[in-house]
């Protein structure tokens, strides 16, 4: 049997650039750039590839290093969780559907 994978990529900036636009009717577009250029963060960018047997591959695209899922933090590790119960309600209803 194959392990398929499914490949999601995470930029940090982009997620907190949406966020703010759909927090705020105070904020331009323009205004949020600036405010994340201001920031001087260096913004995650990952490539997650979720395999069907459960197990994670988390790729640093800035680096090409590996991460650990305990080494993730704050709206990454929001991501992957969500990500991952996605996932694995996907998986469930599949199955429930190929048995019933």
């Amino acid at each position: 049997m194959m392990n398929t994978s499914h490949n999601f990529r995470f930029i940090e900036r982009d997620y907190w650039y949406h966020k703010a636009l759909c927090d705020t009717d105070h904020l331009l577009p323009e205004q949020i750039e600036v405010i994340l250029d201001e920031a001087h963060t260096d913004y995650a960018d990952y490539t997650f590839k979720f395999y069907d047997d459960g197990t994670v591959m988390i790729i640093d695209n800035d680096t090409n290093n590996h991460i650990k899922p305990r080494e993730l933090t704050g709206a990454v590790y929001d991501f992957y969780i969500r990500k991952r119960i996605h996932l694995i309600k996907t998986n469930l209803m599949e199955k429930q559907l190929q048995y019933a």
